[in-house]
């Protein structure tokens, strides 16, 4: 597609993809037809830019595929505001999570927009016989992509409010065939119970790192749980273990999409999904690679493997740590419910390791644990005990967070 075509048009266009008086959302509260989606819209109407810090529900699924008839939609959470005027090319404005800095307010265009569905199709055999499940904030890229995916192949969305684990499990073993989930969210429908899920083709497992044993544990209970690897930047998922694929703990480029490893090991992507720049900052060209802040690895079958956020890295008596590394192999232990790894300002290390761990285990099963299954250097130095780990809205580790957690307990 071309970047003149407005984003009213487009909208439209992926629309009739689904018949008229076929369902196209499904929440607790009701269901929505395509045609009452239609009826939302006035394509009349354009160029009017609309903020919205939507709820997940009826009236705010509406209100989006109104907005991106008119002309530019801002999406937010309840706080923040940005006061610019935005390009007619811009479809949708979204920020970043903001779990390692400030968020980032990230244009993206219809022609983004375009490239990213057609693309999630294609690689998932997404069709309009399909029904997608999410308990994702619609601010964030994780849920609007998934109403976008859907509207674009004529499918359908399940959307509960919230993510309740029996709630989630009992819509996955309902003629769901799609999820989207976060590891923390995956962990806890295995927990809450021993059933066995059948009709499944895919449930795409991202936005943190996944637990050696856990696609196993799914995999073996009939959830084809498939890791993906995306951000706000790249209209969400970029790369996704294909399905049909042997169980790996790897991704595979989405058609159209490029993948290197640029210095430092960082990932590099370059598409036509992928945004120009961030609102404010200096644009980049199409053909420019984006260096994202994760650092992977490149297989000889041309697999990406993510191994975690180059800022998360903690340099501790000048080794560098992988939080990611250590949480994967203490999560292991029995007994442990969560985990997460930090580092902190130390005189004697430059930082230390700290790991703060959510289960009934005390710190000598601990250190034996981690002493037989880490390298030295990364052996946390303290064991925190609490009652939950800190995470995001959106089921992320939350290392901020975590971090206040340490030193406000000295």
């Amino acid at each position: 597609m071309t970047e003149d075509k407005g984003q009213n048009h487009l909208v439209n266009d992926w629309l009739v993809h689904g018949a008229q008086n076929d369902m196209f959302l499904t929440t607790p509260e009701g269901s929505v037809t395509y045609r009452q989606v239609f009826d939302a819209m006035d394509v009349s109407v354009t160029g009017r830019t609309t903020v919205l810090s939507p709820e997940p529900d009826i009236g705010s699924v509406l209100a989006i595929f109104a907005a991106v008839s008119d002309g530019p939609l801002i999406l937010r959470p309840r706080q923040g505001w940005i006061d610019t005027e935005l390009p007619e090319s811009v479809m949708t404005l979204l920020f970043t999570s903001g779990t390692t800095g400030t968020p980032k307010a990230v244009p993206l265009t219809a022609a983004n927009w375009e490239a990213a569905v057609g693309a999630s199709a294609a690689h998932l055999g997404h069709t309009s016989d399909d029904e997608w499940l999410i308990a994702m904030p619609l601010h964030h890229v994780g849920g609007l992509s998934v109403l976008f995916r859907s509207a674009y192949v004529g499918g359908r969305v399940r959307m509960l409010p919230g993510f309740d684990a029996t709630e989630f499990a009992e819509a996955l073993s309902d003629g769901v065939t799609i999820a989207s989930v976060v590891p923390t969210m995956l962990r806890r429908i295995l927990d809450i119970n021993d059933r066995s899920y059948r009709g499944l083709r895919a449930v795409l497992v991202g936005g943190g790192p996944i637990p050696r044993g856990l696609l196993e544990e799914a995999w073996g209970r009939g959830i084809p749980a498939l890791p993906t690897y995306g951000m706000t930047e790249t209209c969400a998922q970029v790369a996704t273990l294909k399905p049909g694929s042997p169980l790996a703990y790897r991704v595979h480029a989405l058609p159209g999409v490029e993948i290197r490893i640029a210095s430092e090991g960082r990932i590099a992507l370059r598409g036509a999904q992928l945004f120009a720049g961030y609102l404010g900052e200096e644009q980049r060209d199409s053909d420019d690679w984006f260096i994202t802040g994760d650092l992977g690895r490149l297989h000889e079958d041309g697999s990406l493997q993510v191994l975690g956020r180059a800022d998360d890295v903690i340099v501790t008596g000048g080794e560098n740590v992988d939080p990611a590394a250590v949480e994967a192999a203490m999560s292991q232990l029995e007994r442990v419910e969560a985990v997460m790894v930090v580092g902190v300002p130390s005189v004697e290390w430059g930082n230390e390791v700290v790991c703060l761990i959510a289960g009934d285990v005390s710190a000598h099963e601990l250190d034996r644990w981690a002493c037989e299954h880490l390298e030295p250097p990364q052996v946390p130095k303290r064991w925190l005990q609490v009652d939950a780990i800190p995470i995001t809205p959106l089921g992320k580790p939350d290392r901020s967070a975590g971090r206040h957690i340490v030193l406000e307990r000295g």
